[in-house]
């Protein structure tokens, strides 16, 4: 067990060993927002990066790069005072989470100047302060003397040191070892909590939205079905207008005009309600397709990984018909297709996101390649090829089609019925996100669902 400010002290002397004598070359924001420090000495270059609101606030080394953004006032005026600057020294303070980084350097008329940046490394009251003498020349959280009378922050005001804990903090930590190590350790345990909480938001929204769109099919087809309903009891109509007319020359002569009249509307809408027939049929069929296309993605945002969600999302905006630029661009990473060859020479691979099932079936398959779909359900696009065009041997198949049935929402059941056809008699539905298509000519297997790993051993 070691107080928190010892393990400081630690971070202080490693990053001491580390940057001293390295030159600025340039400050600002990473695009994740922390502030740091691109340092240089001859062709060796790292970023100090400092993270002031993570739990605790961390300092870490990394080979990455400045974010280009609009930066705040702060983070111009460091790059501005500390380029071209070189680090001289790091402290720390006893008793406190405090570094403090000196920077250095000579005008060509030999004048020296000297900056410090203090590091303040307190959780939920960090703060980053760049001093000159004894001057603020720039803070990354600011505060008037209204703000904190005790201890105001803002440039031309003198700084103060924070004051010292009463009881400082005890830490679990490797009595050896770097800190900088266990700070980056932290550091990706940190983010990978943070990739997986956006991602788990980014699938609940996914499927909120596609809740939304079932619920107004559903209440569109209701609506179609009473509609259907109303146009199947046309008949009752068509009788009511034959009825009139057959009592028409029992009625007296000032009722006929309107009993005609009555008789008329009832066959005008004995007649509409017959022709609206089809089309409702027509519109039930749309409305069934959507909600299969639906179930589809919403397996798809179920099943998604980190690195492909964007790939629903944008199924998903496909299908409300909404622009691909309403939602913030990402850069999409790209990652070999999730594949495995078979001791008798056939390459397996399978798709796992809707545009990654689209590239894999139009622009990766040949015609003549076969194409795998767990029957009825939604599921990755699985192509099987062979390199000599020759017969597939039936255990490959097999193999094929497992891996079709796993990576499909059929995976948990004991056995499962899959399609495949020649790629050239499958094509893509129209008017539909990425990854929905249409097949002929298909033959079936039934097979028990296995992931790549337990088809790679067989």
């Amino acid at each position: 067990m070691l107080t928190d400010w010892v393990l400081i002290a630690r971070l202080a002397r490693e990053l001491e060993e580390r940057l001293r004598g390295r030159r600025v070359e340039d400050a600002g924001l990473l695009p994740d927002g922390r502030a740091a420090l691109a340092l240089r000495r001859g062709s060796e270059r790292c970023v100090l990066a400092i993270d002031l609101f993570s739990s605790p606030p961390l300092v870490t080394l990394e080979d990455t790069e400045l974010g280009i953004l609009e930066e705040p006032g702060f983070a111009r005026t460091l790059a501005r005072s500390l380029k071209g600057m070189t680090l001289t020294g790091v402290a720390s303070r006893r008793s406190d989470r405090l570094l403090r980084f000196r920077f250095s350097a000579r005008s060509r008329f030999g004048v020296g100047e000297e900056l410090d940046l203090y590091v303040e490394l307190v959780p939920r009251f960090g703060n980053i302060v760049l001093v000159k003498g004894e001057s603020v020349v720039a803070a990354r959280k600011e505060f008037s003397p209204a703000e904190n009378p005790r201890r105001p922050i803002a440039p031309g005001l003198p700084y103060a040191l924070p004051p010292l804990p009463a009881h400082p903090r005890t830490i679990e930590v490797p009595p050896e070892g770097s800190v900088l190590d266990l700070f980056a350790g932290a550091r990706a345990e940190q983010t990978r909590h943070a990739e997986k909480a956006r991602d788990l938001r980014r699938r609940d929204a996914l499927l909120r939205r596609l809740s939304d769109r079932e619920r107004k099919l559903r209440d569109e087809l209701q609506a179609l079905s009473n509609k259907r309903a109303v146009a199947q009891r046309r008949d009752d109509l068509r009788a009511q207008g034959e009825s009139i007319f057959a009592t028409f020359y029992t009625l007296a002569d000032d009722e006929r005009e309107a009993a005609k009249e009555r008789a008329g509307s009832l066959f005008a809408e004995y007649k509409k309600l017959g022709s609206s027939l089809p089309h409702i049929a027509d519109r039930e069929r749309t409305v069934l397709g959507a909600l299969q296309i639906v179930d589809t993605l919403r397996w798809e945002a179920q099943r998604a990984g980190s690195e492909d969600i964007e790939d629903v999302e944008t199924a998903v905006d496909e299908l409300q018909r909404r622009r691909a630029a309403t939602r913030p661009a990402t850069r999409k990473r790209k990652r070999r297709l999730l594949e495995l060859r078979t001791p008798r020479g056939s390459r397996i691979v399978i798709g796992r996101s809707p545009v990654e099932n689209a590239e894999l079936t139009f622009k990766v398959a040949r015609p003549d390649d076969l194409w795998f779909h767990a029957q009825g359900v939604p599921g990755a696009h699985v192509i099987l090829s062979r390199d000599d065009r020759g017969r597939v041997p039936d255990e490959d198949l097999q193999a094929a089609a497992s891996l079709a049935a796993f990576y499909s929402k059929a995976q948990a059941t004991a056995s499962a019925a899959v399609d495949y056809t020649l790629r050239k008699h499958v094509r893509k539905q129209r008017a539909a996100p990425p990854g929905l298509v249409w097949y002929t000519h298909a033959k079936t297997i039934v097979t028990q669902p296995q992931s790549v790993e337990c088809v790679d051993r067989a």
